[in-house]
């Protein structure tokens, strides 16, 4: 999903307001880890994750995987990335 320079600054906000969700360290983007973000991104819409020194995989690699996977990466600062995924059954959902 392709947005809008507006659009991907509300995203980054919103996401820069949530704790990092999740940290990618030296056992890489496993299923659980992956299953826990789409948990956390079907509540919240956005949020963010770190890749630490120990990871595997490069902060692309991994920004890529989870492109393929469906969530959109709307943000990359350092090391850390944000991410949003719309959530349709989600009540108060993110508008644009």
């Amino acid at each position: 999903m392709e947005f809008k320079g507006k659009e991907k600054a509300k995203l980054k906000a919103l996401a820069i307001n949530h704790k990092v969700m999740f940290q990618i360290g030296h056992n890489g983007l496993t299923k659980n880890v992956i299953d826990n973000i789409f948990d956390n991104l079907r509540k919240y819409e956005v949020g963010r994750i770190t890749v630490l020194k120990t990871s595997p995989e490069t902060i692309d690699e991994i920004s890529q995987k989870l492109s393929d996977l469906g969530i959109t990466v709307v943000g990359k600062i350092g090391k850390v990335l944000s991410l949003y995924r719309e959530s349709p059954e989600l009540k108060d959902r993110i508008t644009f």
